[in-house]
């Protein structure tokens, strides 16, 4: 058998006769076992992930003789712990190792055949230790059995099994956009990309995902920009401001524009009811650099109420000089109900900004919980794939990077938006990882902030240190010629 069947070319290859192998974490393999020999170890290598478990176990059922593993070097992602909890705990009925988050043998590998592994196999914790005399100690205590625990066994390859819904920690999304449809849209791809189905409370399903900040920069309130794949037309907008800019309700059981204008009063209790005029516009008329002029939406009597608000909170602020305004509602129906909601608080920030006599600055929405309704799934997707595939290529707000080269070091300097020099990075080309090395000082320096940036400029560095370790001519933006 040409074993180990996975990563051969990434592991130490020792005696397939021993009962032992390293499992180095972190820490570079050589720096462990280099002064290790190799006859006293079948194999050694890294554990970087938890997905690489099902690895060691795929390696080790194709040559059951391995009974001890040491468990040693850097820990980093919690990958040499899960291994210990697989080894002590095992996995429940989803074959998810037990007391663990994100760690899943595959399904493959039956709970049998896991638990056979677990049985035989078994671990030495000496998870931060990198000292080889200390690794050697074990080895050298350890009674080997001298025979294999199982016949070899080769698993069917891992399926991938996607259903369309990308893992996530469910929060926080920051979506920052020039005008309302395109942050919109932005958010019905996150949902449909990340959210989880949940029953919702009126008895249907819904994809939700939690604590969405979309950051409107330039809707202009008095000639809103309308996009082809909207559900709603200017007529629906206008025949929606008044629930927004007028205190009166009709027939409903609340508006917000009621609970601004006209808060509704409760016995006994002496507020103001204007909250948009006494409260806000008065306020920072007289304090404009405080944070006071908020208004509440949500009443303590709401809580037992049939139909409650789903905006519970504002609060408008000097930012710049501009008049910013930030929302938060409880729960959003973002289908059908976001773009309304946007448009009408636009309107009340222009609104309260032409009073004070400022410019208006951005919006900001949080929706705690973002919420598509399954009735809307099919529409969702059809607007995503005919209108959701173009790259945003919006440049950082924290600035650009210069990349160069000068003899052997990569240098970065960091420039503002604006085109002011802020800092400047070096890291030497020819030392191993440079990449790397040079990329964690941008990323705890919180040099970057966009997605897109950070490939640009990790291509570019990496593009860097080849052409340093190369001798060749590095130019930003441009090929390597050989």
């Amino acid at each position: 058998m040409n074993w180990p069947l996975y990563f051969k070319d990434k592991l130490i290859i020792g005696n397939p006769d021993s009962e032992i192998g390293i499992v180095c974490l972190w820490t570079p393999v050589n720096k462990i076992v280099d002064q290790i020999d190799n006859n006293l170890f079948a194999l050694a290598g890294q554990l970087y992930s938890k997905e690489g478990i099902n690895y060691i176990i795929r390696n080790i059922f194709a040559n059951p003789k391995i009974r001890l593993l040491l468990i040693c070097g850097e820990e980093r992602t919690d990958s040499g712990n899960t291994l210990i909890k697989l080894i002590d705990k095992g996995v429940d009925a989803e074959n998810k190792i037990v007391n663990t988050e994100f760690a899943q043998i595959h399904k493959e590998i039956s709970k049998s055949k896991i638990d056979l592994f677990r049985h035989n196999v078994k671990c030495e914790n000496l998870i931060g230790v990198i000292e080889p005399e200390k690794i050697m100690a074990k080895i050298k205590s350890y009674q080997p059995q001298n025979k294999s625990w199982s016949k070899p066994e080769i698993f069917p390859e891992a399926k991938i099994e996607f259903d369309g819904v990308m893992p996530t920690d469910q929060s926080v999304f920051k979506i920052k956009k020039q005008f309302a449809g395109e942050a919109w849209l932005e958010i019905i791809k996150k949902i449909m990309k990340f959210g989880t189905v949940r029953e919702s409370f009126h008895g249907n399903n819904c994809k939700e995902l939690f604590n969405i900040a979309a950051v409107i920069t330039d809707e202009d309130p008095t000639n809103f920009t309308m996009f082809p794949y909207f559900q709603i037309t200017k007529k629906d907008i206008e025949d929606y401001l008044p629930k927004f800019m007028t205190g009166e309700k009709g027939t409903a059981d609340y508006t917000y524009g009621e609970r601004l204008w006209n808060f509704p009063q409760i016995p006994g209790k002496n507020y103001k009811y204007n909250q948009v005029q006494d409260v806000i516009i008065d306020y920072l008329s007289r304090y404009p650099t405080d944070r006071v002029a908020c208004a509440t939406i949500f009443g303590i009597q709401d809580n037992t109420a049939k139909s409650s608000p789903c905006m519970t909170f504002l609060q408008a602020t000097n930012v710049d000089n501009k008049l910013d305004l930030t929302v938060y509602f409880r729960s959003h129906d973002i289908f059908g109900g976001w773009l309304l909601n946007i448009f009408g608080l636009r309107t009340l920030q222009k609104h309260i900004a032409d009073k004070l006599n400022w410019p208006i600055g951005n919006l900001t929405v949080y929706s705690n919980c973002a919420h598509i309704y399954d009735n809307n799934w099919q529409i969702a997707q059809e607007l995503i794939k005919k209108y959701g595939n173009e790259l945003d290529c919006t440049s950082d707000p924290r600035g650009y990077l210069v990349i160069s080269t000068e003899n052997e070091e990569i240098v970065a300097k960091h420039v503002s938006p604006n085109g002011k020099y802020l800092q400047e990075f070096r890291q030497n080309g020819k030392e191993d990882k440079a990449t790397m090395k040079l990329y964690n000082q941008l990323v705890l320096a919180d040099v970057v902030s966009l997605v897109a940036h950070a490939f640009d400029i990790g291509a570019e560095i990496q593009k860097a240190e080849i052409a340093v370790k190369k001798g060749l001519k590095y130019t930003q933006d441009q090929p390597l010629i050989f």
